[in-house]
Order: C-alpha cells, then sequence, then structure tokens
C-alpha cells in the first residue's frame, strides 16, 4: 500500500490529515471521528486587536482574550469533529471546539498586573469538500468551504453567541513524487460585524497561502513541514479603523503514525511572529474510521 503523506487543511474548519491517496476524502458512506487537543500560547503585543486567530488541528481557531491590555494566554483547545462521504467526490463535515484559558494581564497605563481562567465554548462550523479533479500526471484539485453557525466572540471577558458571522473557502492542490508530495493551498475568511455587549467588532478579512512538503518515511510514518503566509485587513470597532492591514509568516512541523489501519495519530507544532501578536501552538489529534 503506497502511504502519501497528505493534509487537507481548510482555515476554520476540520479536514484530515496525512492519509493514504485514495482516502483522502471520506470514502462513500463512511464517517470518521476527529478528536483533537492543543496547546496554544499567545502574547497579545497590540491592545486593540479584535481578532488573534492560530491554526490548531486543520482548523482556524478564533482566540478570546481581554483587549485593551497587554496579555499573555495559555490556552488549552478541545474539540471533536465528524466526517461523512455522501459520495466518492464529495464529504460533509462538521466540528465543536471550546477553550480553557488563562491570562496574565498587564494594564498598559498603571503596569499593574492581574490573572483569570475561564472555560468556554469557542465554535461549532459545518462545511463540505469537493474533489474536482483527482491527481494524474498533473496536479489535483479540491475545493472546500464552511461557515459557523455558531461562534463565542469575546471582549473584556465579556462573551456573546454569534450566529452565521464567520465564512470560509479553500483551495488546495498536490502532486506526488514517491515518497515525497508537493501541496499548495489558498484559503480566504470571511468575517462579518459581530456586537458584544455595546461594542461593534469588524475583524478583518484574512487571506492564507500554505506551501508544504510532506515526505513518508516508512508504510506507517510520514513528516511534513513548510510556511504559511498571512494576510489580514483592517479591525474595525463601532465603525472605526483601529489596527491596520498585517501580514505574517508561521512555520509548521508535524508527523503522523498509522496506529493501526483504522487509527492515526497526529502531532504537528507551529511558531508565528507577527506585529501584534505572537503564538506557538502544539497540536495532538486522532482519526479513527468506523
Amino acid at each position: 500500500m503506497r502511504l502519501v503523506i497528505f493534509s487537507v487543511v481548510i482555515s476554520c474548519f476540520v479536514i484530515a490529515k496525512p492519509v493514504n491517496i485514495d482516502e483522502i476524502l471520506t470514502k462513500d458512506k463512511q464517517f470518521r471521528i476527529l478528536p483533537s487537543f492543543s496547546y496554544i500560547n499567545v502574547n497579545i503585543k497590540n491592545p486593540l486587536l479584535t481578532q488573534v486567530s492560530v491554526q490548531s488541528n486543520g482548523m482556524m481557531v478564533n482566540v478570546p482574550f481581554a483587549s485593551s491590555r497587554s496579555v499573555n494566554q495559555d490556552n488549552l483547545y478541545f474539540s471533536i469533529g465528524a466526517r461523512y462521504g455522501l459520495n466518492q467526490r464529495v464529504e460533509i463535515f462538521s466540528s465543536l471546539g471550546a477553550f480553557w484559558q488563562h491570562n496574565r494581564i498587564t494594564d498598559d497605563l498603571s503596569r499593574n498586573m492581574s490573572a483569570n481562567s475561564n472555560f468556554a465554548f469557542n465554535t461549532w462550523n459545518l462545511g463540505a469538500l469537493v474533489m474536482v479533479k483527482n491527481e494524474t500526471k498533473t496536479p489535483s484539485l479540491f475545493i472546500g468551504s464552511s461557515v459557523d453557525i455558531l461562534q463565542n466572540s469575546s471582549l473584556n471577558n465579556k462573551d456573546s453567541l454569534q450566529y452565521f458571522k464567520r465564512f470560509s473557502i479553500l483551495a488546495t492542490s498536490f502532486y506526488s513524487v514517491d515518497p515525497i508530495v508537493f501541496l499548495l493551498q489558498a484559503g480566504f475568511q470571511l468575517n462579518l460585524a459581530n456586537k458584544v455587549d455595546s461594542t461593534w467588532i469588524d475583524s478583518g478579512e484574512i487571506f492564507t497561502l500554505n506551501p508544504m512538503i510532506y515526505f513518508a518515511v516508512n508504510p506507517y510514518i510520514s513528516l511534513n513541514f513548510g510556511l504559511r503566509y498571512s494576510y489580514k485587513t483592517r479591525d474595525y470597532v463601532n465603525g472605526r479603523a483601529v489596527v491596520a492591514s498585517t501580514s505574517s509568516i508561521s512555520y509548521l512541523f508535524g508527523l503522523a503514525y498509522e496506529v493501526k489501519p483504522k487509527l492515526i495519530f497526529f502531532a504537528d507544532v507551529e511558531r508565528l511572529n507577527s506585529i501584534d501578536y505572537d503564538s506557538n501552538t502544539i497540536n495532538f489529534s486522532l482519526l479513527y474510521r468506523i
């Protein structure tokens, strides 16, 4: 069996990581479960920032934080995802996520420090992935989209549930030359304005470009590494621009291990350093085929 080191990672929603080339999409009428766990450390430099977005186990996670202050956070993110193959070319998927968060807050004026912890629901999304073209002598092509049916927005430790405020699309292409796979992904996230307490927040849109290389160590273990370029448009609060457009590059490294035919374990790390915030992420996840 030819093992392919491949990952379809869609901004804002879950797609499985390295699997066999004939199983990139969930098989017709097959069901898969994807539990995951992440540790995310975020150091927020810009107190006017409206959104902190990091990658966690194949999905874009928006980390809640306290505004108008300098914040260093330790986050534990838990999610459970499911995928179902409608036919040989189309699958649907959904995921639920929640945060446990510990904040170390420094007031920018008085320099007084404080700390707090909380646990809260993060997001529930729904999406679909379509194989437009399989890999032949030319690269493959997959198109996906998703919507956050429900998400939790946070500002100054106040939470507000939002409905249908975030949408994502992704195009992915890969080409394999055993034992290496070259992959290129482009994603776009649209964020609609939402209201927290009495404040209207309109976070900028996010464009990502993600070149990756996957290498099969043996039939059971694969390694991957690459870059993720992100460009984010301006953030607005109550109609006023508070954060300028920014771009950043993060560095990724990961591995996949096939424990048994129906169970695959994934681990990866990502380092991001931007003008507005730094983040370090460690992800662990499982894919179980039913």
